[in-house]
């Protein structure tokens, strides 16, 4: 017993160097305006209200991020947490989580980012977008809520291969623009057992002049209460002329979409000029829509299949 306990006083040194580095590790963050340019944890102290330029941003690789549940405005603008890498060097492995970003232009900007996620934050009354992913990839968007948002809950442009899954994104846009999930040029992602209600329109799949959204999977949403539409694919037309392409080789499946005042789904060219539906010109359904609840379509002949009723989708999971 007395080798024991004279092995053990003589570690205690070690243990409390290891222990000390350890919290040493854990750095503070109290001021608007920080940027995290060096890997480690770092956590919220305090609430950051009404800063002038943006609250935190993260330039580095290898970061966690704990908001510790505080909150971060804005005063007239800026951006609430931005992962901002470049186009010649992506920030990698980042997480941030667990707090609330309001009053913002963008509440989270996640730009030139790989293998990083946003996890259990809320976002809501920001000028643009709650949470919006530009030219990244492999990012994990989830359990997060974004609501009464200007224009979108969350969007994501020009990226591929992430995943937004168990987000709720509820009254973001206005009558007629903005979507509570917008994807333009989005290729290979998967956007399953979200909550989506009482926004313009539910989710939008959109093309761009540099490429359009093709591979997605949506799968297991509840789509109720929107003010245009439930799941959307449009291309864009000027005067009859088709000038960006339908959303292709998409598939929604096992959605349950319904109660949105003009079409659960829709398929369609959007005229910007004379705000007329055009259909594809052959009758063609561009997309495989497959086993879903739903009303009112608008799109090519048997372009929807026949609507099921689903007694459960992963959205209405009790863990969410």
């Amino acid at each position: 017993m007395k080798i024991r306990e004279s092995y053990l006083w003589a570690l205690l040194p070690i243990l409390l160097l290891v222990a000390g580095t350890a919290f040493a590790g854990v750095q503070r963050i109290t001021e608007c305006g920080t940027v995290i340019d060096e890997p480690g944890s770092y956590k919220l102290k305090n609430d950051l209200l009404d800063c002038p330029g943006g609250g935190i941003e993260i330039t580095s690789s290898n970061v966690t991020l704990d908001l510790m549940g505080n909150e971060i405005t804005c005063f007239d603008g800026g951006t609430g947490v931005g992962l901002m890498g470049t186009e010649e060097e992506a920030v990698r492995n980042v997480t941030v989580k667990k707090g609330h970003i309001s009053n913002c232009s963008y509440g989270i900007i996640v730009l030139f980012a790989e293998d990083s996620k946003i996890m259990n934050m809320t976002s809501s009354a920001n000028h643009i977008t709650g949470i919006a992913v530009w030219v990244s990839s492999n990012i994990v968007i989830m359990k997060n809520q974004t609501y009464a948002n200007r224009f979108n809950g969350i969007e994501s442009w020009g990226s591929s291969g992430n995943l937004f899954k168990h987000n709720s994104s509820t009254d973001n846009g206005g009558d007629w623009v903005g979507s509570g999930v917008d994807f333009t040029n989005e290729t290979n992602s998967q956007i399953m057992c979200n909550r989506i209600h009482g926004n313009a329109d539910g989710i939008l799949l959109a093309p761009s002049e540099f490429g359009n959204s093709s591979g997605n999977l949506l799968h297991g949403n509840l789509i109720t209460d929107n003010h245009v539409s439930g799941i959307g694919m449009m291309g864009i037309a000027e005067y009859g002329e088709l000038l960006l392409d339908i959303p292709a080789g998409n598939t929604v499946r096992s959605n349950i979409v319904g109660n949105n005042v003009f079409f659960d789904f829709f398929e369609f060219y959007y005229d910007t000029e004379t705000e007329d539906f055009l259909l594809h010109p052959n009758d063609i359904c561009m997309n495989t829509w497959d086993k879903n609840q739903f009303g009112v379509g608008y799109g090519p002949t048997d372009c929807f299949g026949v609507p099921i009723e689903l007694e459960d989708v992963c959205a209405l999971d009790d863990d969410d």
